[in-house]
């Protein structure tokens, strides 16, 4: 049985902490390990997980200084047990079904080790009681280079990559500031380099918090205004043009012909109102709803995307 660690990082989680530990301590594959980094929790954080700790030989806890989540996930990665096969990201609030990793590691066991792999899954959307809102929606275009660099699928609490992934990431570790999110990352470095895969099965509880609740609004036109107003707040930083090209900086000299003209094209046709133009007319670039599609190509019509 392949190892699998776990890779957890923590801030201010004491109120649903104990829930997330129990159930992957209760997982039904066994050969795990639990790496927790804390970044910096003023409550009952790190004095519960060292008692989990003190408990269960297979918890290891790092006491950081707060640096926020990517850094936090980052540091997490770079500190990861060499020897393990898979590790998996692992948020604080959620709740694992038993057959979390062992669907991933079984799915994940079908590929060639030397492909740089990344598993992510669809998910329960559950309310702070547990209780089923919703189900996530499956991907209705797919993974790909052309949605990566403009839109993340890849939940990160669902991913689970391999040893050769870390290798590639630990060999071009992005500048932080330059990173939308890490799971974003990671959805890049898999459709560029290696092999996705989505498992449209849950095996996760994911608590729904109002900071993530985009396009819930109760009509379809509300519902394009609300993401319009969201997309056009976060095009003012171009989050994903500045992740694009750090992933350029990094990786240019290892793409193929085509993912560089992709990429390119998307950094650098904007020069020019008629060049944006032109360009979101022809893009391939896609997100995963049509509406955001359209949205995305009059955003970066208007040079905010």
């Amino acid at each position: 049985m392949e190892k699998v660690q776990i890779l957890l990082s923590t801030y201010n989680g004491e109120k649903y902490i104990r829930q997330q530990l129990d159930s992957l301590l209760g997982q039904d594959y066994t050969n795990i390990s639990i790496l927790i980094r804390d970044d910096g929790s003023k409550d009952e954080t790190v004095s519960i997980v060292e008692a989990y700790s003190k408990k269960h030989n297979n918890i290891t806890l790092i006491k950081g200084e707060n640096k926020g989540v990517i850094s936090s996930f980052f540091e997490l990665i770079l500190h990861a047990s060499p020897d393990a096969s898979y590790y998996a990201f692992c948020d604080q609030d959620d709740f694992w079904k038993p057959t979390k990793v062992s669907r991933a590691v079984s799915l994940l066991g079908k590929e060639d080790t030397r492909t740089p792999l990344l598993y992510f899954s669809r998910l329960d959307i559950v309310d702070e009681q547990l209780q089923l809102l919703k189900h996530s929606q499956i991907p209705p275009q797919g993974a790909g280079l052309e949605n990566a660099l403009i839109q993340n699928i890849a939940t990160g609490c669902t991913i689970v990559f391999n040893r050769t992934m870390r290798e590639l990431f630990q060999a071009h570790t992005p500048r932080i500031e330059m990173v939308t999110m890490h799971d974003a990352w990671f959805y890049l470095l898999g459709t560029a380099f290696g092999k996705v895969i989505y498992d449209e099965q849950s095996h996760l509880l994911y608590r729904q918090h109002s900071s993530n609740t985009l396009g819930m609004a109760d009509s379809k036109l509300k519902s394009a205004l609300v993401r319009y107003k969201t997309f056009k707040k976060k095009g003012h930083q171009k989050p994903y043009t500045t992740q694009t090209a750090e992933f350029y900086r990094l990786f240019e000299g290892e793409l193929q012909d085509h993912q560089k003209k992709l990429i390119h094209d998307f950094l650098y046709k904007r020069q020019s109102l008629l060049g944006r133009i032109s360009y979101a007319v022809s893009t391939p670039l896609y997100r995963q709803n049509e509406r955001d599609t359209l949205i995305f190509k009059l955003l970066y019509a208007l040079d905010n995307y």
